[in-house]
């Protein structure tokens, strides 16, 4: 899996409250609770969460494979399950 800089900065800049958590991306992404399919030809992980700052929430992370390597375009958090939009692909 790949964070690059520049997907980080995204994050750290769209989304500031994540700056402290690269590792929950990481692992959110390395183990999910449900994988979605996107409909610009990325797939979304979903993770919930009791460890953050915000209370519990779900960690999106939305990335597309190529070449067998997982490549981070962005991440954020969500407490409404309703909002993602995807066709669910696998679930824990």
């Amino acid at each position: 899996m790949t964070l690059s800089e520049k997907a980080w900065k995204h994050i750290r800049e769209r989304h500031p409250e994540l700056s402290n958590y690269d590792g929950l991306i990481k692992d959110t992404l390395a183990r999910p609770d449900a994988i979605l399919k996107g409909n610009l030809r990325e797939t979304k992980a979903v993770r919930f969460t009791t460890k953050t700052h915000l209370g519990p929430e779900y960690l999106l992370v939305v990335f597309r494979e190529e070449g067998g390597q997982k490549n981070i375009i962005t991440a954020y958090f969500t407490s409404n399950l309703k909002r993602i939009k995807g066709e669910p692909i696998w679930k824990a």
